[in-house]
């Protein structure tokens, strides 16, 4: 017998305090409403059920400077759960197994 699990998973980001970061929360800001951000001091711990995404054309736009997946990624600190890091985008997922492997 198989079961689903309907329940939504939460996954987070912290992410170090800098200006790449003030970019990078407006833009969960403006495109994830949804999201818990707090600030904790000298980083920014970012919540959301389901998945995090991050467009880096996008955060760049904010910040008025290129920002590619490496330099952001040097701004990370921690996550939880699945990352997956592509071709200009970052995103986190709270299912473990990918959606395209599921029955």
């Amino acid at each position: 017998m198989s079961t689903t699990n309907t329940k939504v998973g939460r996954v987070g980001i912290s992410l170090i305090t800098g200006s790449d970061t003030e970019a990078a929360v407006e833009h969960i800001q403006e495109t994830q409403p949804d999201a818990t951000i707090s600030f904790r001091d000298v980083f920014y711990k970012v919540e959301r059920d389901g998945g995090l995404s991050f467009d880096m054309a996008a955060i760049s736009e904010i910040a008025g400077r290129d920002i590619d997946t490496d330099i952001f990624l040097v701004n990370m600190s921690t996550y939880y759960g699945r990352i997956v890091v592509g071709d200009g985008r970052i995103d986190l997922h709270s299912e473990i197994k990918p959606e395209r492997f599921q029955d």
